[in-house]
């Protein structure tokens, strides 16, 4: 009677929520003896498999070491068991071990492979690119801090099961199937977007800095994501100077660049006047600054009268013939 009556209590305790249903945890009491001595807890386990062993969880467990108590969490997931559950461990497998608080606990956690975002992406590519997308593009999945744990010691062939394409919106739907396939699934979603290089900055450069051909990396992105005044042609950049900040590694838009200043505000330049005829010079003070093409005025020296001139290099601002009095 006393047997029946303990076994029917250890079955109760297995079926409570935080223990895995199913998993039975029937000690042989009577072939493997009695109590076991100098049990201490383990607060933080890390195992591989589904299911948590009294060993795990307890040292000095004994013949029971290998007995499953309860199912482990998903592979990179943890669970916790508190000192209410852990009693009813200890209690049920005849152990000494009692939790010295309420706020005793075991934290367990399981380890996995990591499969990254980018490794997901490649492989529907790939399976993309076999239903003839466009072999240009690149896939982003919709979630961007997307990562699948899969579980260690087995070799688990993860693959694509199921996959959806709409080459209107270039959006796909797609099932990962890994280890028996049935119950190891997940859905992903994303987008095959056209990717563009582009030049960005292999430093940061402040204000005023020239930007030369070393200066420039080449970076691949989703042209769809790219501002339509971005600057897609390494040319126009070289040469050029930066209006403000613009940090390394990002996209550089028209705005961020100008042609380097070639006269200062109060420099002194030479205005040049040619015709058919006749090449005259003369002084003047710049009124304000630009970059060689732009149009500025000028103070001659002689008369001091504003003219209006376009630079032609640093310190040199042609003069059209109309401003010929005014240089004299």
């Amino acid at each position: 009677m006393k047997q029946f009556a303990f076994m029917l209590g250890l079955a109760l305790l297995l079926s409570s929520p935080a223990v895995a249903t199913g998993v039975s945890a029937k000690p042989a009491l009577k072939d493997q003896g009695a109590a076991v001595e100098f049990v201490t807890l383990n607060t933080h386990v890390l195992i591989q498999d589904g299911v948590i062993r009294l060993g795990d969880i307890f040292q000095g467990s004994g013949a029971f070491t290998d007995r499953v108590v309860a199912y482990g969490p998903r592979p990179g997931s943890r669970a916790v068991f508190d000192a209410r559950w852990l009693r009813r461990v200890a209690v049920a497998f005849k152990m000494t071990w009692r939790p010295s608080s309420d706020a005793e606990r075991v934290i367990v956690e399981r380890e996995s492979q990591v499969i990254s975002r980018t490794e997901v992406e490649n492989l529907l590519f790939e399976r993309l690119v076999n239903d003839g997308a466009d072999s240009t593009s690149r896939v982003i999945l919709a979630n961007s801090s997307f990562r699948l744990d899969l579980p260690v010691g087995e070799d688990y062939m993860l693959g694509v099961d199921q996959i959806s394409f709409d080459p209107s919106t270039r959006r796909f739907s797609a099932t990962l199937a890994w280890g028996n396939g049935k119950n190891e699934r997940r859905r992903v979603t994303g987008k095959l977007e056209q990717m563009i290089e582009v030049p960005v900055l292999s430093k940061r450069m402040m204000g005023g800095d020239l930007i030369r051909q070393a200066d420039l990396n080449w970076v691949e992105m989703p042209q769809a994501r790219l501002a339509r005044n971005a600057v897609t042609d390494a040319s126009h950049l070289i040469g050029m100077a930066a209006k403000r900040t613009i940090s390394a590694g990002k996209p550089i838009s028209q705005n961020d660049v100008r042609r380097p200043k070639a006269i200062s505000k109060g420099e002194r330049v030479t205005m040049v006047l040619t015709t058919a005829a006749m090449r005259l010079t003369t002084k003047g003070t710049a009124l304000e600054p630009g970059s060689v093409g732009d149009s500025i005025r000028i103070s001659n020296s002689q008369t001091s009268t504003i003219v209006e001139g376009v630079i032609t290099g640093p310190g040199q601002v042609r003069v059209s013939p109309a401003v010929n009095l005014a240089m004299r």
